[in-house]
């Protein structure tokens, strides 16, 4: 039989990627999704369950009998991240991954990965001039304050847990050469999302990663 998985975050831009590549691989994908209408896949090993992951019920039903979990949600929209008018943010990160962890222990499942961003925890050192100054003034601030949440979840929850630091996203479909690092700034600072998305697929039932947070960029 076939592994499981849960996918979050399966409508945006990288979540497209990550269901392909999933289902490539032979995985039973699970995903659950605000609008399944924008899920534009049709396969016999996808199932759609329209909810959000802030609703704990809805999770449990959606991570039944499934072995892993890949939370690629983002806490913002990308016009509401960069905007200078600022926000009261409802912390989505936080409080979808404080679902999903709760239900992970219910169901005894111990393998989850989780998007975060160069910049988050220990990691901000490692943050371009540049984005550093967009924290200050614009809601990025807001994001890396989810991110950083979610982080502190993820790392006290006894999981085996990867979470993925990668650098800016683009939409190319042309992957490069993935590049990892966990103490330097990654350079050049840009990577697609179709090959952010095949690293999660990629190392999903890997052990490399476990309880580390590498940074990622593409060369």
């Amino acid at each position: 039989m076939s592994k499981r998985i849960l996918i979050l975050g399966a409508t945006g831009r990288t979540g497209k990627h990550a269901v392909s590549f999933a289902l490539a691989q032979g995985y039973q994908v699970v995903a659950l999704v605000r609008n399944p209408a924008k899920i534009l896949v049709n396969s016999e090993g996808l199932t759609i369950i329209t909810s959000v992951p802030t609703d704990i019920n809805d999770v449990r039903n959606a991570m039944k009998d499934c072995d892993a979990v890949i939370s690629l949600l983002a806490p913002l929209p990308h016009g509401k991240a960069i905007s200078i008018r600022k926000i009261d943010h409802p912390r989505i990160l936080e409080r979808s991954i404080y679902n999903v962890l709760d239900v992970m222990k219910e169901y005894h499942i111990k393998r989850i990965m989780i998007l975060s961003t160069v910049g988050a925890g220990d990691s901000w050192r490692y943050n371009p001039w540049y984005v550093k100054l967009l924290a200050r003034l614009t809601n990025f601030k807001v994001i890396f304050e989810d991110h950083n949440a979610q982080e502190r979840l993820i790392r006290a929850s006894g999981t085996n847990w990867t979470i993925a630091r990668p650098v800016g996203l683009n939409e190319s479909e042309t992957m490069g050469t993935l590049a990892i690092t966990y103490d330097h700034t990654p350079k050049p600072f840009r990577m697609s999302r179709k090959l952010l998305a095949k690293f999660f697929i990629d190392n999903l039932y890997s052990e490399t990663y476990i309880h580390k947070a590498p940074m990622l960029s593409e060369i």
